[in-house]
């Protein structure tokens, strides 16, 4: 067997950029149907904002955005030297 074949590596299907492609529209796809059944559902709102249509879709992408700024921010007060655990 030559050494050609024996460093082969095995191909998956997401090291395709189309298959990538389609798991990314995929996705998009599913969010905004997700986000247009909010016109379909009658809510019980505690406050007035909660009615807005979209609003939870929205309060969850502005507080996943928080929380990875936030872990930043985090980050630099966390952060160990390289070998902190080897001394």
């Amino acid at each position: 067997m030559s050494e050609e074949a024996k460093h082969v590596e095995k191909k998956y299907w997401l090291d395709e950029t189309k298959n990538v492609n389609k798991v990314v529209y995929t996705l998009y796809g599913i969010c905004l149907g997700l986000i247009c059944l909010d016109f379909f559902y009658h809510k019980h709102p505690h406050f007035g904002f909660e009615s807005w249509w979209g609003f939870y879709a929205l309060y969850g992408l502005f507080g996943s955005i928080s929380l990875v700024m936030l872990s930043k921010a985090m980050r630099i007060v966390l952060k160990r030297e390289e070998d902190y655990y080897d001394e």
